[in-house]
Formats: structure tokens, sequence, C-alpha cells
């Protein structure tokens, strides 16, 4: 085995294998977002004897104290079960970063440390990856640790996730829990679409995501940093749109009333009506009564509004094995009719459609509690049935020791003046 810079096209064939389970950060297209952030990209990788990759990592150098940092978001990709090739990647990188005038390095590997069931549970056929964060140490590396919170320097540590080999979306939706069945039909009743946007409709999506952004007081994303991805990511970038047309469903809601209130008056018409036809009757008046509300609401909406309602869009990235929703914007006003429920199952029949293998619903916090930041967003995931994988984590390593001790001290004091 070697070790050595990969050229772009050598980096791409080896990352696109889906056994490889690379992340959307590790794709060659984020070289380019990363050289428009300001930081130089290098590919490095390892060669086996007949010169064929075997491991690879998109690595940042990020500008610090004079120095570099060498970071690797979501890599290296190989086959961490391998300890002898990871354990030969760690000793020739740190062999090359020392000619680097490189500060520290930073990894966070995506692979999974334990695997839970929606209700998290671990699974039982899954073993804790400890023989790897081990491995990371005995290289000297630090571990940021077994983290149940999010955290700004970070990627997210926990996921939830739909494995979908071997389903249908029918049998998929069966394991769905009845809020989340129920919604989903609501959407559909009310006859929400979902479309893709082009990147000069991203704009839509942004009206979306800073809403929600000032309902839910996160941190904010700026529009280049979104921009970024889009303009980069080509086609592995999708966009979805879910909406309502008014015009639409307003018809489809009066030729509804109609056809209720034929059958009512039909079934009116019969002498001797029987208890049961009675509260058939009954139940078929509460429906006309309730289609008469959402069809006067829906007419208002329409007059004040316009005929097409932007209810939910997102943004996901599609790699070789997996679709990832990255991030998602919806609009309160138009809740009821459930927009985010139809983007997600479109998406989801997306991936069948396409042959992936996994519906990445992506971040949790790893607190499972109900006090904690995120417990909406766990309980809305968990209702889709999701795996909850855990990750590795983050490791870290200094190169220039001394020099990493005083970055390290001077961060220190810049947080304690802050506080």
């Amino acid at each position: 085995m070697k070790f050595t810079e990969l050229t772009v096209k050598e980096y791409d064939n080896f990352v696109q294998n889906p056994a490889l389970e690379s992340h959307y950060f590790q794709v060659k297209e984020n070289i380019a977002t990363r050289e428009e952030d300001g930081f130089q990209v290098v590919l490095l990788g390892l060669k086996d004897d007949d010169n064929q990759v075997i491991a690879a990592s998109l690595f940042s150098k990020i500008p610090t104290m004079g120095s570099y940092v060498y970071y690797s978001n979501r890599g290296p990709v190989m086959d961490y079960k391998d300890l002898g090739l990871v354990d030969f990647y760690l000793r020739e990188l740190d062999t090359y970063l020392q000619k680097q005038n490189c500060l520290y390095v930073k990894m966070d590997p995506y692979w999974i440390y334990q695997i839970y069931d929606k209700d998290v549970n671990p699974l039982p056929n899954h073993e804790k990856s400890d023989a790897l964060v081990n491995l990371f140490k005995s290289h000297g590396y630090t571990h940021h640790g077994f983290t149940t919170e999010y955290d700004t320097s970070s990627q997210v540590r926990w996921m939830g996730v739909l494995n979908l080999d071997g389903q249908t979306p029918a049998s998929l939706k069966k394991q769905f829990d009845s809020q989340r069945k129920r919604n989903i039909n609501k959407a559909i009743n009310f006859g929400v679409k979902v479309r893709f946007l082009e990147k000069d409709e991203f704009d839509l999506f942004l009206s979306l995501y800073r809403e929600t952004e000032e309902r839910a007081g996160f941190v904010s994303k700026t529009d280049e940093y979104f921009y970024n991805f889009i303009d980069n990511y080509g086609d592995k970038a999708l966009l979805p749109l879910a909406y309502i047309d008014l015009d639409e469903y307003i018809i489809n809601t009066q030729e509804s009333i109609n056809d209720k209130e034929a059958r009512r008056d039909q079934m009116m018409q019969k002498e001797n009506k029987s208890d049961k036809q009675l509260k058939k009757i009954a139940e078929i008046d509460k429906q006309i009564e309730h289609d008469k509300k959402e069809l006067l609401h829906a007419s208002e909406l329409r007059l004040t509004d316009g005929s097409i309602l932007n209810l939910a869009a997102g943004v996901y990235f599609a790699n070789a094995y997996e679709v990832n929703y990255f991030s998602g914007g919806s609009s309160e006003k138009y809740n009821q009719y459930m927009g985010p429920y139809m983007m997600h199952w479109h998406m989801i029949n997306y991936c069948f459609d396409h042959g992936y293998g996994r519906y990445n619903f992506y971040g949790l916090s790893g607190d499972f509690t109900e006090n904690s930041e995120d417990y909406g967003v766990y309980r809305f995931k968990r209702g889709f049935g999701v795996q909850i994988e855990e990750l590795i984590g983050d490791f870290y390593k200094p190169i220039k020791k001394s020099k990493y001790w005083l970055f390290n001290t001077l961060n220190n004091i810049r947080k304690k003046i802050k506080k």
C-alpha cells in the first residue's frame, strides 16, 4: 500500500461506490464549495499494490496561526471494519502532515458507533465500534466524546434513518405511527403536490426557511451558505417544494360535496329507514358540513393569498447510497394542509423510484428525554419508525504540539472573555 495525493477523477471513482457509505460532504462537488469558502482542498488516499484506490478523504486546509488545520468533514472514506487499513492510513497521514505545516488534524468519520431502534433500544446484532475509537486514540487522537447535544463546532452525531431495502412504499407506510399515516393521508386528500425547484426559484425555499427559522429561533445559515451548495452540487442537490393549488382543490371539494349531497338525498328518499341508515345519513351530513367549512376557508385564502400556496420546502443531498435531508422550512399559516408530511412522503417515494436504500432524516441531538431541546424533532422522526444511528464522533490530533497548546490557550481565554 502507498499513501498519496489523488486526482479528482481517482477520488470520485472511489467514493461513488455505494458499499462505502460516503457522506455528501465527501463527494467531489464539495471541493468547489470549500474553495469558495476560501480554503484549499487536498485529496489524500491509499492505493494497493495494483494501484487501486482503497481509501480516500477530502481535506480542507484552514489557515490558522500561520499554519493549517486539516479537516476531513465526514471522512476519510474507507472500510473501517478493516482496522489494519485504518491503522496504516492514520500512520501515513501523520507522516504526510508533519511535512505540511499542519497545526492539527480533525476528522469525524461517517461511521456508526451503535444502532438503536426508534425507542433508543440498542439493536442486538450490532457491536459498538470501541475498537475503532481505541485505534484512533493509539495514534494520538483525542476523542471529542460521546456527545448528546448539538455543538456548533461539530457535525451531528446522531441520525434518524429509514432503511428501505426489502420494503415497498405500502409496507413502509404501515410501520408509521397513526399520526404520520393520518397526516400523510390528509395531505393526499387535500391534493397537495410536490415539485422540484429550479436553481432560479431557490428564493421560494429561503422564504419558508427564514419563516421557520424565526419561529423556532435557531441559528441562521446565510443565503450565501445555501447558494454555495446549490451552485456546486448540481443534480446531487434536490429541492422539493410542497404546494397546493386552491383552484383545483376548490373544484374537487365542490364535486365531493355534490356527490355526498346526492347520496344523502337518495338515502333520505327511502321510507322506514333503519337506525343504521339514519346514522349513515348523519355521518354524511357531518362530512358535508366539514367540507363546506374547508371550501369556505380555501375560497377566502384564494382571495387574499392567491391560488398557489407554498407549504413546505427542503434541501436534500443525494450521494451514492442515500438521500439525506439537509434543511427545511414550512408555513405555519398553512399547516392544516400538512405540507412537510407530503414533502417527506414524496422524497421517500423518490428513493424507491431511484434505487436508494436509505432515507436519512439526519440530525438528532442524542438527548431523547422530553426536556431536550429537540424532543419534538425526535418525536416527529420516531413516528416514521426510524432507526437511530449513533456516529463515532470527532477526533483531533495536534501536529505542531507547542503551537497547538498556545492555540488552545488563546481560545480558552477568548471564551472566558465572552462569558
